[in-house]
């Protein structure tokens, strides 16, 4: 019997599992020890439930309760109840007091868990023992078994050890132990739960008071990212505690964190452990009430798209919460995402997330009316049914889908009542002889005719015989869509041009199908507006009434692979209609749009010209933001049509098409493409006329190009060596000319890059460029607005372009010793200069900020006080060395709006900001030095992607600032250059420190690159530093053997990092340089955080 038992233990039913269990303990009772050591012998039982099974045995025998050792009666054997009298009672399984740290919160939870007819969870077969499984999970239900309510979730966030704080120094080391705890795995899953809720009692025990806690929130992040990966439920079920407790405390400061965690609290949801996949529900309720913010959006539009119906159900429900909670603002400007989400939940397989589909819809109409109305338009008739007001109709002439019938009743008027009853509505025919098969036949038949597309909005959007047939499009389109048509072709189309059909009998003739006029707005519901009285609401018609489908697209593009000339010129015209027409094309529609049309440019016959090259310029004029990625493909391939083009109407029509291409698309993007093909030694295998072809562009696109983009690129580096590759060759003797002038070119749109990027190349190269820039330093390059003999004057100032925009924006003196007059005269002016200067009441009367009063909501909504604050704040920050107590206000005041993210024209004066503070950093004042340095590090947290693209500017002067008199200033860029190494592009970190370890800038500067290379190295993973330990390994072993001490301890903290990520096998080749002693203490390191990590 007993090995029956035992195997029932594992037995999938929980209830064949607990009276198993009961069963073998009454067994124990009796037989005593014998019993116990005979399975733990035989090892009948897994060890875990064995443990389960002793500590509720031991319960049993502390409690005393003696099970009866009569036998039992045959009256006692019949029922379940009579036999259950002689197992152990719940009060016998009762947990112990003191478990864990619930032991105080037993009270109403416990007895309500002991009353209870179900199996309490703690009682369950598990591998967890169970004097450490906490209380928070309910099992009142066998459908909700496992699941963490709201309420658990309010009580877990208090139940936690007692923490008190004291400074900043001790809030940092506890926040960092707790992180080391949780980011070690090896470690017991109790230490790392207390580690959980150590962070919560930081907080509760006054960590918010310190102004330092925000910037530790980000240490968190791979503490809890490791946490709620975490395989055990009750390590994850913590973590999300804690994650939502931050989330309602904290706010908008947890958005970075959230923005990494919120794809695997996504995936949690579908887990089939109830505790982690209700955890991580309730955190991201928690997430979407407490943090509103437009990062989490994406995320969430990626998961209504997942298989997972869990996934998708608790998503939809978290957009109806955002849909509801959040500002009007931020809704508003993420629209797009929104309606796309609720049109993809009301069209769900899911039953429950359909529901939820349709409470969005409910919320939207009542918050935003016309978005809905766009939306309920875009549905099919079938789902605009099952939306709340709809009432259908039971009679064969009102069973036609349409759009009047699927109007909420509220929405529908007299007028719409009187129209409905006219037999014109019906466009003289009897709706009961309608056969779906022949209008599908129909449609099929009207396809494949030669003159398929006849007009191409027509055929695209539903031709006069389709439309017929899709009776909710004929009340749509009438003449107002074919005047609209007309507009967009070239040659207007001709009625010969339709195809029509006559199904049924009783069909009238085609002039008698369609309405002669379309009925006024102020006849028609809020969902059927279409304006036929003005002409430039035509283009509305198609923008507002109907969507081009998926299948007539499809059409469209297999028309442009065919190998008939005819199918692909009609394919294109389709296409160009499609382009055209007000109706946005989603992203994978443009990717396949584009990945059949860039084939047609190289195979382009003379036929096909000019409907490709509509199609491409209505294209690239529309949606050149969402084909940034194309340039890479798209110009080359131009270019070269264009350079071997004979035919001067051709060659006229590739032109026609580059310049709308150049003025289309972002200039900066085009010249980083242009120099990724130009270094591409596989595509750039090209011919002459093409080289020529490719500078001429270049030129032609730098002279038009207003701002500096940054020149010191890897991309516009091996660009210009290949091209000086290509001049040397005797064959391409030709490009010697336009390659100077593209020199010319990056030299006067950013002079201080170009210098920068001057050192970076041999010496040769070096004294080559320097010399066509002096040799053309008298022309003019009036496609900036600078004149270049001006520009000559700084040629190897690294700082011109800082000098210049101060300059500019200060109005110095014609006397000022820092730049010519010749220099200022003829200088473009700053956009900054046209802007007044308007001074608010807030301001005091001489015009500094000490008097300004900042009302945080207020400003946040008002991009107009922003343009006067920031406009204000770049004024006193361009005085240098003058009004130090404004500008340290000024400074002040731009670090709050930072901090607290009320600033959003970052994209318009992100460069402005940047350049005033770096050159601040050479003011004469120290507290103004270290005011920028730490303003420069706020920044860089709250925008860092913004300064990939200064990364080395601003390394290289965070550098210069390590070496300055004040300890204070130093102190400060130490910690600004610990910011920017772990929050910048590593590569480029690398790349700029590793030239100051190598170079001979003088110790300070050397002992903190290796400093700052170290954190750069720490944010690194194992397999990123495999990668590149032939570049960073050699320069840390050899300032290893400097003369400085501090350079040298240094270098060995650099090295022990790198052992501790890739291991000593992979170091061990690099380390062999190094005599024995050296190593020696390498060891004696890693033994030591060895040690602390254990």
């Amino acid at each position: 019997m007993i090995p029956s038992l035992c195997h029932l233990m594992v037995d999938p039913n929980i209830d064949v599992r607990e009276i198993a269990a009961s069963t073998l303990i009454v067994i124990f009772w009796h037989l005593g020890e014998n019993v116990l050591s005979s399975i733990r012998k035989r090892q009948l039982i897994p060890e875990p439930k064995f443990q389960m099974l002793m500590t509720r045995f031991n319960e049993a025998q502390m409690n005393g309760n003696h099970v009866s050792s009569n036998t039992p009666t045959t009256s006692q054997r019949t029922g379940r109840s009579s036999r259950r009298s002689h197992l152990p009672q719940k009060p016998l399984l009762t947990p112990r007091s003191n478990r864990g740290m619930v032991g105080s919160r037993k009270g109403q939870l416990l007895e309500e868990q002991e009353n209870s007819t179900s199996v309490p969870s703690w009682q369950r077969a598990s591998s967890v023992p169970a004097h450490k499984r906490p209380l928070i999970v309910s099992a009142k239900g066998s459908s909700s078994a496992g699941s963490v309510s709201d309420e658990a979730f309010q009580r877990a966030f208090t139940e936690v050890p007692k923490c008190n704080v004291f400074s900043s120094k001790q809030l940092k080391d506890q926040i960092s132990e707790a992180c080391a705890v949780l980011e070690n795995t090896d470690l017991d899953w109790s230490r790392r739960m207390i580690a959980l809720k150590t962070l919560r009692s930081v907080i509760i025990g006054g960590g918010l008071d310190y102004s330092d806690f925000s910037e530790e929130v980000r240490e968190m992040q791979a503490a809890l990212l490791t946490s709620v990966k975490d395989l055990r439920s009750q390590l994850c079920r913590e973590a999300c505690v804690t994650i939502a407790f931050f989330c309602e405390r904290l706010g908008l400061v947890m958005v970075h964190v959230i923005d990494a965690l919120m794809p695997t609290l996504i995936s949690l949801m579908q887990n089939s452990a109830k505790v982690m996949a209700t955890s991580a529900q309730l955190a991201l309720q928690y997430v979407v009430k407490y943090v509103c913010s437009a990062r989490l959006l994406p995320h969430l539009q990626t998961a209504m798209s997942s298989k997972s119906k869990e996934i998708r159900r608790n998503t939809a429900s978290l957009f109806l919460m955002a849909l509801t909670l959040w500002e009007s603002r931020t809704v508003e400007k993420n629209m797009n995402i929104f309606l796309e989400c609720i049109k993809a939940s009301i069209n769900d397989a899911d039953p429950e997330t359909r529901r939820t589909g349709r409470e969005l819809f409910m919320q939207l109409d009542q918050e935003y009316k016309k978005q809905a109305d766009m939306l309920y338009k875009a549905l099919d008739p079938s789902k605009q049914r099952t939306l709340p007001g709809f009432v259908s109709q039971s009679s064969s002439s009102q069973s036609i889908i349409s759009e009047r019938d699927a109007l909420p009743i509220s929405q529908r008027n007299a007028a719409y009542v009187l129209h409905k009853a006219s037999p014109s509505y019906y466009s003289g025919r009897s709706t009961s002889d309608i056969d779906p098969g022949a209008v599908r036949r129909v449609t099929n038949r009207t396809v494949r005719t030669a003159s398929k597309w006849g007009g191409p909005l027509q055929q695209v959007n539903g031709t006069p015989s389709t439309t017929q047939m899709r009776t909710s499009a004929a009340q749509r389109l009438s003449s107002a869509s074919q005047k609209f048509v007309s507009s967009l072709r070239r040659v207007p189309p001709t009625p010969t041009n339709y195809v029509r059909s006559q199904p049924g009998s009783r069909s009238s003739s085609p002039a008698s199908r369609f309405p002669a006029r379309i009925p006024p707005r102020s006849q028609m519901s809020s969902r059927t507006k279409i304006q036929i009285d003005e002409p430039e609401d035509h283009a509305s018609v198609s923008s507002d009434s109907f969507r081009f489908e998926t299948m007539e697209l499809a059409t469209a593009l297999s028309c442009c692979a065919s190998s008939s000339t005819t199918e692909k010129k009609e394919g294109l015209k389709a296409l160009f209609t499609i382009i055209s027409s007000d109706k946005q094309v989603n992203e994978m529609d443009l990717k396949k749009i584009v990945e059949r049309l860039t084939p047609l440019i190289v195979e382009a016959a003379h036929k096909l010209l000019q409907p490709l090259t509509d199609t491409l310029i209505a294209l690239v004029r529309r949606y050149h933001e969402e084909l940034n990625d194309w340039l890479n493909l798209l110009i080359p391939k131009l270019v070269n049509k264009c350079s071997t083009e004979v035919l001067p109407s051709n060659l006229e029509k590739y032109r026609i098409l580059m310049e709308a291409v150049r003025t289309s698309f972002d200039p900066e993007k085009q010249l980083y493409a242009i120099c990724k093909f130009i270094r591409d030694p596989v595509r750039n295998n090209v011919s002459v006329k093409t080289k020529h072809g490719l500078l001429m562009y270049l030129h032609d696109l730098m002279r038009g190009m207003d701002s500096a983009p940054s020149m010191n690129q890897s991309e516009v580096r091996q660009a210009v060596s290949k091209i000086f590759q290509w001049v040397d060759d005797p064959k391409n003797i030709c490009l010697m000319a336009i390659s100077e002038k593209v020199v010319c070119d990056m030299f006067h749109l950013n002079a201080s890059d170009f210098t920068s990027m001057l050192a970076t190349f041999p010496n040769d190269l070096k004294d080559r460029l320097q010399t066509i820039v002096r040799k053309n330093s008298f022309c003019l390059s009036t496609g900036n607005g600078i004149n270049t003999n001006e520009a000559r004057v700084g040629i190897l100032e690294t700082t011109a372009q800082i000098n210049d925009f101060v300059d500019r924006r200060t109005g110095l003196p014609i006397s000022s010793p820092r730049v010519s007059p010749q220099l200022i005269n003829g200088l473009a002016r700053s956009p900054y200069d046209s802007i007044p200067l308007r001074r608010a009441s807030r301001e005091d009367q001489s015009g500094s900020l000490s008097g300004y009063i900042l009302d945080p909501q207020g400003f946040a909504d008002d991009p107009e006080q922003q343009e006067e604050l920031i406009t204000k704040i770049g004024e006193e920050l361009s005085l240098h060395n003058q009004r130090s107590e404004e500008r340290q206000r000024a400074m002040s005041v731009l670090s709050q709006i930072t901090r607290d993210n009320l600033f959003s024209l970052w994209d318009k004066h992100f460069k402005m900001i940047f350049l005033l503070l770096i050159e601040t950093l050479k003011d004469s004042d120290e507290n103004i030095r270290r005011m920028a340095l730490k303003l420069l590090k706020e920044i860089c947290y709250a925008q860092a992607s913004r300064f990939n693209e200064f990364a080395e500017m601003a390394l290289m002067r965070v550098l210069d600032a390590c070496t300055d008199e004040s300890k204070l200033v130093v102190t400060a860029a130490e910690e600004c250059g610990g910011v920017l190494a772990t929050h910048v592009s590593s590569a480029t970190c690398r790349r700029v420190l590793l030239a100051i370890i190598k170079s001979d800038v003088g110790e300070p500067k050397i002992h903190i690159a290796i400093k700052l290379l170290t954190k750069v190295i720490e944010s690194l993973s194992a397999t990123e530093l495999e990668l590149i330990l032939d570049e960073v390994a050699p320069p840390i072993v050899d300032t290893y053997n400097y003369v400085s001490s501090s350079i040298r301890k240094e270098s060995v903290v650099c090295l022990v990092a790198m052992i501790m990520l890739v291991g000593e096998e992979h170091m061990a080749p690099y380390l062999s340089e190094l005599n024995k002693g050296k190593q020696k203490l390498i060891d004696v390191y890693v033994k030591r955080m060895k040690g602390i990590f254990e």
